[in-house]
């Protein structure tokens, strides 16, 4: 593999977060984006003619000799059959999430991308952000001591209220705990490690959705997954996590994660956000310590949502480095199972064991040189 010209990548899908993505992987100098592919061409031109790139057909991305990675950003029901086509045309992949909509369809995409002997990555990666570095950082240096127990909050009125087209968030592979969840279901595997079994509940509090956003404002969309789960999580480590995702919540006062342990508690950024406050309150103490974010990759280009993209990066500098990259197939494939089995276990009514298994990924280090990640 050639180490010292950049990394040529095609992204499949022009939606929302692609000019975001763009902009964070063109921070970095051994990549750059070179084509964009989306099955409404406007939208494609629209994002090349912003960052100067080929808007092309999905056959002739995948056929170019000089596009070493494709970056996978359509609907979570066509990130299998694109990640398919692009892993078997050579190519590495970087898919949003989730890896499939299935646990058969990430199974699949992983087995494909071993025998290819290429890297398969997928988002979220959020934790690899400079707040939630620091979170790991104390958290490894035992400042609230054993993990006992914990709540993750991801409480929203539901995406009819400003995606342009939120359709798709209420159908398969969507819902609260697909769509957001995997920042959550992430953030604390990365954390605190694998998760051993789950219990939840889930329900369809409505059955249909009023668009309240351009264009679309006013159609009525069906819902067909559920909008409330409920449920917990036991790891492996022992620790037992309450987690609620939802697209039925006007508004709370949750903070989104917060960490007890048996010498203090902790709040961590939001895990859809890359930075954000940390928190400490020690067991002796009197007032919660704000801990200052001294960590790397904590903000994105002004005007896009954050460092989406960084994950895509780190693979990208951990292929050149011949190490594992952190946000990795393997990390996607157990957050997904955790992700799918709350709501068998809702239909069940029953505990449900979970089966994959995965490291915790390596920490990015406090004092990193700009543009790497070891």
């Amino acid at each position: 593999m050639d180490t010292q010209s950049p990394m040529k990548v095609g992204i499949v899908g022009a939606g929302n977060i692609s000019a975001t993505y763009v902009a964070t992987l063109h921070m970095f100098n051994f990549i750059r984006v070179k084509a964009i592919y989306d099955v409404y061409e406007e939208a494609a031109k629209t994002v090349a003619a912003q960052f100067g790139l080929q808007a092309v057909s999905l056959d002739a991305m995948l056929a170019d000799p000089e596009i070493g990675l494709i970056i996978n950003l359509t609907t979570p029901t066509s990130h299998y059959a694109i990640s398919k086509r692009a892993l078997l045309a050579g190519k590495h992949v970087y898919s949003e999430k989730p890896l499939g909509v299935s646990m058969e369809e990430a199974e699949e995409l992983m087995a494909i991308a071993r025998a290819g002997d290429l890297r398969l990555g997928c988002a979220p990666d959020t934790f690899l952000g400079g707040g939630h570095q620091l979170t790991r950082r104390l958290y490894d240096e035992g400042r609230i001591g054993n993990t006992v127990s914990a709540t993750a909050m991801l409480l929203l009125p539901g995406h009819e209220h400003w995606h342009p087209n939120p359709a798709f968030f209420y159908g398969r592979g969507g819902g609260p705990m697909l769509d957001v969840g995997p920042y959550y279901v992430t953030n604390l595997i990365a954390l605190l490690g694998p998760v051993r079994e789950v219990f939840g509940m889930a329900k369809i509090t409505r059955i249909e959705r009023k668009v309240k956003t351009d264009p679309r404002r006013g159609e009525t969309i069906k819902v067909l997954v559920p909008t409330h789960l409920t449920g917990v999580m036991q790891f492996h480590s022992g620790a037992t996590i309450t987690i609620a995702t939802s697209f039925d919540v006007i508004k709370h006062k949750h903070n989104q994660v917060e960490i007890y342990g048996s010498k203090g508690t902790m709040v961590t950024p939001d895990p859809n956000n890359f930075s954000g406050k940390v928190e400490i309150f020690e067991d002796g103490g009197d007032e919660w310590q704000d801990i200052p974010v001294d960590h790397p990759y904590t903000e994105g280009v002004p005007g896009h949502l954050g460092l989406r993209g960084l994950g895509a990066a780190e693979m990208v500098d951990s292929l050149r480095a011949g190490r594992p990259h952190r946000v990795s197939a393997e990390l996607a494939f157990h957050a997904l199972e955790v992700m799918t089995a709350f709501e068998r276990s809702a239909q069940s009514r029953k505990v449900v064991a979970i089966h994959s298994s995965c490291g915790r990924p390596d920490p990015i280090p406090q004092k990193v040189e700009k543009g790497r990640f070891t």
